[in-house]
């Protein structure tokens, strides 16, 4: 199974802002443009009518995020797959409360449930869909857009970061957005960094604990590893993250924390 690089956003306020948005311009859809059965309704009547379906709309997609972050966290990935059965979760939840909401005494609906499914529900979703796609595509990338690299060109000499072992001669100064990742070796450190676009590593007499201190960008994935979170770029299975030309086991002991800073807003 393919992994795809763009993880979901797991923000509820993006996706509270997705919610209001499909809620908000499928409600407009049918008060104002009044298709299906709701033709025969005037628009006063839609307006008043219409905003529950607004609402079903809203709390079927909210009920949909819990299921889509705790899949993300569990499996440490995401796919097409993955996509698609959250669309699909929010489309079951949505029909049986849509239907409910249309043959209430407010609505007073005609149509019995194998007709309104597909003479309604179907084509509303098709209508719908796009937006909802292309809005979670949004967020997500929004989301990746936050975690990026930091940009060499505004970094100032106090943004550098300065690496020392227990020997004096121990030293190696780097960028934020060179350093990649720490692994333990023994009593030895072995730090791995971009230069001039190449990998390239250096040992230093010291611990991780210490260099975690020193360094509070990076974070613990293992026992004998810290990363740069800057630096990922994608799952390799469950258990293995891929740097900037680097993959470095993680634990499941460390996944959860891995996940939530991926996920970080300021």
């Amino acid at each position: 199974m393919s992994i795809l690089p763009l993880p979901p956003s797991t923000n509820y306020r993006h996706h509270f802002l997705i919610a209001i948005l499909l809620g908000a311009w499928l409600y407009l859809f049918l008060a104002i443009i009044g298709p299906f059965d709701a033709v025969e309704l005037s628009l006063k009547i839609r307006i008043q009518l219409m905003i529950g379906y607004g609402f079903v709309t809203v709390f079927s997609y909210l009920v949909c995020i819990p299921v889509q972050n705790g899949l993300y966290r569990q499996l440490g990935y995401w796919n097409g797959l993955l996509e698609i059965t959250i669309i699909l979760l929010f489309s079951i939840i949505c029909l049986p409360t849509s239907y409910r909401y249309y043959i209430t005494d407010w609505v007073n609906g005609d149509y019995g449930f194998p007709r309104f499914v597909l003479e309604i529900y179907i084509p509303t979703l098709i209508i719908l869909l796009p937006l909802l796609v292309l809005s979670r595509r949004f967020a997500a990338r929004k989301s990746v857009a936050s975690s990026a690299p930091i940009p060499p060109t505004i970094l100032t000499k106090s943004d550098w970061i300065q690496l020392s072992g227990t020997n004096k001669l121990d030293i190696l100064r780097l960028r934020p957005d060179q350093l990649i990742a720490l692994s333990a070796a023994n009593n030895y450190v072995t730090v791995y960094y971009l230069e001039e676009g190449s990998l390239r590593k250096k040992l230093l007499r010291s611990t991780l604990t210490k260099m975690q201190e020193e360094v509070p960008l990076l974070l613990r994935v293992h026992r004998s590893h810290l990363i740069n979170p800057h630096h990922f770029l994608e799952w390799k299975g469950t258990s293995t993250a891929v740097l900037t030309q680097l993959e470095i086991p993680v634990t499941q002991a460390y996944k959860k924390d891995l996940l939530d800073r991926l996920q970080f807003r300021p």
